[in-house]
């Protein structure tokens, strides 16, 4: 009796350890198979469709190209709050980002930064020590994670980032490898210091627009900043007419930046037409372009009354109109700086 019930006993053990040799792998290959489903669940739930999710046992990889940084941190917390997770491998990649930029803006006790930086760890490097360096100034940070970086471009953001502080009032625009450079200093060796660490850059395949502008200098450096920036750019208008063309935004914020410089100056704007037509209409025509130029330059944020609208017509022509090359070139728009 007792042998019976012995062997009954150890049939039973037997029998549980069989089934517990059949369930163990069938769970344990059931385990990466849910958690893997209810991750990717939570995920579309929010709409997050760009990440792959695989389990092994109960850790999970992520991979995928995050659109943003708080995407990419979103895609994680969810991840984190599904239960039964016991580790998360993040191998989500940040978007190839065309062009590569970052924009910073330095006025009124307030930096900001606008672009991309490679990673999270060269961005909280950049802000902690920006922080540092502008102790009771307003940060705003509109930065995401990318790659597509050209070579030291951290230590590019770093150094423009700190060296806005020797600035009144400052602007930098980076694009891939183009940086320029705009701002108000006290004095031209403050200036030339600027210039100096930009140009370190070079050797590396930066190219450096330096738009600074020392008080020292007055209204003469104003003066020439337009000079130039008109001797390679025209302002466009519609044939015939006083109508200013939409693809010249670009170069009128880049005239309103220079005005910038020198706020106090009274700057003339300045129509000239060639000489084909009407005399009279030609003079009315080129008074009625410059105001069109002032009418614009006002909406983008210079005063109206540090402005004035001149027509000069057929008169002032500085090549001859017996050609059409000659009469383009007469048809133009100038900035004068009074007193310059």
């Amino acid at each position: 009796m007792k042998s019976k019930i012995f062997y009954t006993q150890l049939f039973g053990v037997l029998l549980i350890i069989l089934i517990a040799l059949i369930a163990i792998p069938i769970y344990k290959n059931r385990i990466p198979k849910e958690l893997t489903k209810e991750v990717q669940k939570r995920l579309y739930q929010n709409k997050i469709e760009w990440v792959a999710v695989r389990a092994e046992g109960r850790d999970i990889t992520l991979s995928g190209i995050a659109p943003t940084i708080a995407l990419h941190n979103q895609a994680v917390k969810i991840a984190e709050q599904t239960q039964g997770i016991r580790t998360i491998h993040d191998k989500i990649s940040p978007t190839v980002i065309t062009p590569y930029s970052m924009n910073i803006n330095y006025k009124d006790k307030e930096l900001t930064f606008k672009g991309y930086m490679p990673s999270k760890e060269s961005m909280d490097e950049l802000f902690k020590t920006v922080a540092e360096r502008y102790p009771t100034y307003k940060i705003i940070q509109s930065v995401d994670i990318g790659t597509g970086e050209p070579r030291e471009w951290e230590e590019l953001v770093l150094i423009v980032s700190l060296l806005l502080k020797e600035l009144d009032s400052g602007i930098v625009n980076i694009i891939d490898t183009k940086v320029t450079f705009y701002g108000k200093c006290q004095t031209t060796k403050q200036e030339n210091e600027i210039i100096q660490y930009l140009d370190e850059f070079k050797h590396i395949g930066f190219t450096i627009q330096s738009r600074i502008v020392a008080m020292d200098e007055g209204g003469q450096v104003c003066q020439k900043k337009f000079n130039d920036l008109l001797s390679k750019n025209k302002i466009e208008f519609e044939a015939g007419k006083s109508i200013v063309k939409a693809q010249n935004e670009t170069l009128l914020q880049s005239l309103v930046d220079i005005s910038s410089l020198c706020p106090k100056a009274k700057i003339e704007i300045i129509g000239h037409t060639d000489s084909m037509g009407n005399e009279i209409k030609n003079q009315e025509l080129s008074q009625s372009r410059a105001k069109a130029v002032v009418a614009k330059l006002f909406q983008l944020g210079i005063p109206l009354e540090q402005m004035k609208a001149i027509g000069k017509g057929e008169h002032e022509p500085i090549t001859d109109n017996g050609t059409e090359a000659g009469r383009r070139k007469n048809r133009r728009i100038e900035f004068r700086v009074k007193g310059y």
